[in-house]
């Protein structure tokens, strides 16, 4: 049995090492035209702040392919030929399966604003190409500009300020981040970065690109801004653009369609797993999970199901972490979004306490759905996501949160606990 594997990230790795767990004379080849070795794309922003190597992030050795007897191909994949079983590939050709599994991740999302296409000045940081091309660009004492309000967008404002540019970071929405962070929240994001000499614009719709001695940007009615490069960070969308045209059903945001047991909706033998594969999540809506630990779990899940295992993968309660500008970032749970694509609460009392700590650039939001705790969001302290989640679980009221929230610092000992005061604010419905 070959078993093929396109993208040794995360999930393709998890899903090779599941399949020679239980298939020791299975003949398992990952393919690559991203790296040798399989890294952690989270970490690539230490890597650019000289605080990390490049093999610092790699999260098995190196001998890893050759004591599990992986096959590596070094190329990139420009179709699948469903009907032959084939896997076509750039230069070597065509590489055969038995069963196939697209761990292919995302890609930067272009930008779409007029004169932006890619060339000279205008970068991503997504990919490890995209890490290497923003490294050698980005010279201290350049100007820089940063499209997009996300994540992304603000991890690249930080490695770019570190570096010594002066960043603008453009943000389109009424406030930063609005996927994770409702206003009160986007506020101390947007003063903490400030504080920090970065130029932070919300609201701001970049509307043109033009070139010359320098990069051009119109804001709307403002005055053009000036800058020598120009990072768009307005998302990430599925790494399937080859697919499109065969055989593999594509949802309408791009991610491969897939049942519970991850393989394709539309073709035998062919599963997904990552940033890629579209699933469902808890709300019933489908699109994928661009999540570290979900590439992860799916890369296993897909792994088992190429081997005959009965699969139904779900993913457990949502919960994430992050640091930018040495603001803590932590969710755990259920806490309902501004972004329109998601669906309505589900009916119930909703409520929502958040606190905003008097002295610190720290936040805590605790979402109850009929007196039990569902969600937790939070800025500026560190948090241990696993009793948040046990919390939930075990439906804590709002009230016996309150009285055992220490419980959940990781903060240290002789840091203040976080204040529970009677001028947090709580709001009816959701």
């Amino acid at each position: 049995m070959h078993h093929v594997i396109v993208g040794n990230s995360i999930a393709g790795i998890e899903a090779a090492l599941v399949i020679r767990r239980r298939d020791e004379s299975a003949r398992i080849t990952l393919v690559s035209a991203e790296s040798d070795h399989p890294f952690a794309r989270t970490a690539m922003m230490y890597v650019f702040c000289g605080q990390l190597r490049q093999a610092d992030t790699e999260f098995y050795d190196r001998g890893l392919y050759e004591r599990m007897r992986f096959e590596r191909v070094r190329d990139r994949v420009v179709g699948v030929d469903c009907a032959g079983r084939r896997v076509l590939l750039e230069r070597v050709g065509a590489l055969g399966y038995d069963r196939l599994l697209l761990a292919i991740g995302s890609a930067a999302r272009r930008l779409t604003l007029a004169g932006a296409y890619d060339g000279p000045g205008v970068f991503h940081y997504v990919s490890l190409q995209d890490h290497v091309a923003l490294d050698v660009a980005a010279k201290a004492g350049l100007r820089a500009a940063v499209i997009g309000g996300g994540l992304i967008g603000v991890e690249v404002a930080e490695i770019l300020h570190a570096r010594g540019l002066r960043v603008h970071w453009l943000v389109r929405d009424a406030w930063t981040w609005p996927v994770a962070l409702d206003r009160d929240e986007a506020a101390i994001v947007e003063a903490h970065v400030r504080d920090h000499g970065v130029d932070v614009r919300a609201a701001t719709e970049v509307t043109r690109l033009d070139r010359g001695s320098a990069l051009k940007l119109t804001l709307g009615v403002e005055e053009p801004l000036e800058v020598d490069l120009v990072v768009g960070a307005v998302g990430v969308v599925p790494n399937t653009r080859f697919l499109v045209g065969s055989d593999v059903a594509l949802s309408v945001d791009g991610g491969v369609e897939t049942r519970a047991d991850l393989s394709s909706t539309s073709v035998p033998d062919v599963y997904a797993a990552g940033d890629c594969a579209t699933v469902t999540w808890a709300d019933g809506s489908r699109r994928p999970e661009t999540l570290w630990y979900t590439a992860r779990d799916q890369g296993r899940a897909a792994g088992a199901a190429m081997v005959g295992d009965s699969v139904n993968y779900r993913r457990s309660t949502w919960y994430n972490s992050a640091k930018f500008f040495d603001l803590e970032y932590t969710t755990a749970g259920y806490v309902p979004l501004a972004e329109p694509a998601r669906r309505d609460p589900t009916p119930g009392h909703w409520q929502t306490w958040f606190q905003q700590h008097p002295n610190e650039a720290a936040s805590l939001r605790i979402v109850a759905k009929d007196d039990r705790v569902v969600g937790f969001n939070a800025l500026g302290r560190r948090w241990s996501t696993e009793v948040w989640l046990r919390w939930i679980h075990e439906r804590r009221t709002l009230a016996w949160v309150h009285h055992h929230l220490a419980e959940s610092s990781f903060d240290e000992e002789f840091i203040e606990p976080f204040p529970v005061l009677p001028s947090a604010i709580l709001h009816e419905g959701a």
